[in-house]
């Protein structure tokens, strides 16, 4: 694990609802559609709950220079599964047009593995960050390995650099930590998957990545696959330090990757640079949307005939922030909460052109705060007002 990297940070008319309005869960409804119109044109069913498989990462934010001294530096639990799970509970609230004071919590379940050292304070942490918006937080703990934690700031031109603590990428930590956990009967165990459920997962997908590999175990146990209804997959591979691109070795690692699972992915989420390395044949198996992500440059999106044909995708800009500066607060975790946002608004049935003006509204809003904006109406209402702005741009 390199030292300092770059984080891999329409409407129904009223007379539509007496339809719709039996099928959705309660918890969804509770002062639904009193303020904004719900996006469901395009839902093929009635939503169903969301797994989001991901990582717990302990993130000490603060100057370099100032991480050995404590009350300089802000400890929150990052990894991008928190954020991810953020996300897709963020959409789901938006496309069903949830409200409330403060809105209902969605159907939403994180999954991830935990250390020995996860202390009471830590949960209460990811509870206190998750806790109002998903209905369940289900940690793995192997008591005999430690919790990754990782020390981050911003760089002179704002990007995110990172550098790993005291090993916690070795065999103590997530190297072992990452293997086959959450396994396949873990996520078979949380209350969402007792029938079809939509599954996301950030997957480790780099040459000798911690884990190596195994963090995509269960998604080939035949038990998990068949309670799936709609799987999504973002891979994760670091920049090379010195040519600032994915890596020949990584590259490889990823095609293989999602070569093995070509046959059981609906959508797939990358970034910008690890897409690029990628061989496109990948893509074209199967009836598969790919989104890819590029930072403020917004996304591109293709849909399975696109792929087919080999054809340019679909860009999807960049939603305006609304900062003093129109600059990100703190990028971090913006680009897990767009994929997992994007693969809860397909996985109920949203149009891809949708999914995408949503999640990138989505990652816009956590750009905007801090760390995870507040779950309330006025977050919501934003997310929904820049979702529709950027599909007017779309469509236009």
């Amino acid at each position: 694990m390199k030292e300092a990297q770059k984080r891999n940070c329409c409407q129904r008319p009223s007379s539509f609802l007496p339809a719709i309005l039996p099928f959705i869960r309660t918890n969804l409804i509770v002062h639904a559609f009193s303020q904004r119109e719900a996006w469901l044109t395009n839902v093929k069913e009635p939503p169903k709950p969301v797994v989001v498989v991901g990582k717990v990462i302990l993130d000490e934010y603060g100057n370099p220079d100032d991480f050995n001294v404590s009350k300089n530096v802000d400890v929150t639990v990052g990894g991008g599964g928190p954020q991810a799970a953020w996300g897709a509970a963020a959409a789901l609230a938006v496309i069903t047009g949830a409200d409330g004071s403060p809105p209902p919590p969605q159907p939403v379940t994180f999954i991830g593995p935990v250390g020995g050292d996860w202390t009471t304070r830590e949960e209460d942490a990811l509870n206190t960050l998750l806790g109002p918006s998903c209905e369940w937080i289900n940690l793995v703990r192997a008591h005999e390995l430690r919790t990754p934690r990782i020390q981050i700031w911003h760089d002179k031109d704002q990007i995110v650099q990172w550098r790993a603590v005291d090993g916690s990428f070795g065999p103590d930590g997530a190297d072992s930590l990452w293997r086959n956990r959450p396994s396949a009967s873990d996520i078979l165990s949380t209350k969402a998957a007792t029938n079809d459920f939509i599954l996301h997962t950030i997957l480790e997908a780099g040459a000798n990545a911690p884990g190596n590999g195994y963090d995509a175990a269960p998604l080939s146990d035949p038990s998990l696959k068949e309670h799936v209804s709609f799987l999504s997959v973002e891979p994760v591979a670091f920049l090379n330090d010195s040519t600032g691109e994915v890596s020949v070795e990584d590259a490889e690692s990823c095609n293989q990757l999602l070569g093995r699972l070509s046959s059981t992915i609906d959508f797939v989420c990358p970034d910008d640079h690890l897409h690029r390395s990628l061989d496109r044949s990948i893509w074209q198996k199967g009836g598969r949307r790919v989104a890819v992500r590029d930072g403020e440059r917004g996304s591109k999106i293709f849909t399975p005939s696109q792929l087919s044909r080999s054809t340019s995708a679909l860009t999807v800009p960049a939603a305006k922030l609304l900062t003093p500066n129109g600059q990100p607060v703190n990028p971090t975790g913006a680009g897990n909460a767009y994929s997992a946002a994007a693969a809860a608004c397909l996985g109920i049935g949203l149009s891809i052109i949708d999914s995408s003006c949503v999640a990138t509204a989505v990652g816009a809003v956590v750009c905007e705060h801090e760390n995870l904006p507040p779950w309330s109406s006025a977050v919501l209402k934003r997310i929904d007002d820049a979702a529709k702005e950027v599909r007017g741009q779309v469509l236009r």
